[in-house]
């Protein structure tokens, strides 16, 4: 049975979606909502949480995108049957999050901040002006010591700047040195949540910097990752490119049908 009442009130700058999320999350996680269960249609379950259509349609859209519930065309909307893991295509979990899944210590072997002119291929994809500048944050990510990932990731200037301040080279390198993940400087000190991403995944072979970056061998196979993150209105706020050590990690993902 579904239940309104442990519903927490909005705070920390979570969206009303976010809380009905989380709060459907919950059941499912719990057992209340088992694998399998169909969820009342869209106006009565609306009614019982007592939220618009269109806040609960946000929070359902973003649990199918985790994989939470899958919904079937002219039918209805469902608990998936498969558990979640965190390493899930389907979720946008940061690298940090990422290490500590497969139960390891993640930490950086190398880290450079600097601002760069942002190439043709920024302007595109951070949909910003040419002749724009961009914080370009390069990091060796190491997995109980060993290193797996050599990403870049490119923030958009205005993005850094909040409350008539503009955040330094200096004040992100600090930050990522003590907490390593850019998601937690995006929630924490620009107040800013990711809210979804799309993610385009390819084999690679690794360069010669690549493999030096990672201490494998020149031509090595790797998973590359370039993923464009978005705040909740739909604004393009990081690029990232990231190149896995195959034998790392192990994806899932959640195909519906």
């Amino acid at each position: 049975m579904i239940n309104s009442n442990l519903i927490p009130q909005v705070q920390d700058g979570a969206s009303l979606p976010e809380i009905v999320s989380e709060h459907l999350r919950a059941m499912i996680n719990d057992g209340t909502l088992e694998p399998g269960t169909r969820l009342p249609n869209e106006p009565e379950l609306a009614k019982i949480l007592n939220v618009s259509r269109s806040t609960l349609r946000a929070a359902l859209d973003r649990l199918t995108r985790e994989g939470f519930v899958r919904r079937r065309r002219g039918v209805g909307t469902f608990v998936a049957n498969r558990p979640l893991v965190v390493n899930n295509l389907n979720i946008n979990a940061g690298v940090t999050d990422l290490i500590r899944s497969i139960d390891a210590e993640p930490g950086i072997a190398e880290l450079n901040v600097r601002i760069e002119s942002a190439s043709s291929r920024l302007i595109k994809h951070l949909e910003i002006e040419p002749n724009s500048s961009v914080i370009f944050v390069e990091r060796v990510r190491t997995a109980d010591g060993k290193r797996v990932i050599f990403s870049h990731d490119s923030i958009p200037m205005h993005v850094l700047r909040t409350a008539n301040t503009i955040y330094q080279v200096d004040e992100i390198k600090q930050f990522l040195e003590e907490k390593q993940s850019i998601y937690a400087f995006f929630e924490e000190v620009l107040k800013l949540q990711v809210d979804h991403a799309i993610a385009w995944l390819r084999p690679v072979t690794a360069s010669s910097e690549t493999a030096k970056k990672l201490g494998v061998p020149i031509g090595s196979g790797l998973l590359y990752f370039e993923q464009l993150d978005f705040d909740s209105t739909g604004n393009p706020i990081l690029l990232t490119d990231e190149y896995h050590v195959a034998e790392a990690f192990t994806f899932t993902v959640y195909r519906e049908g």
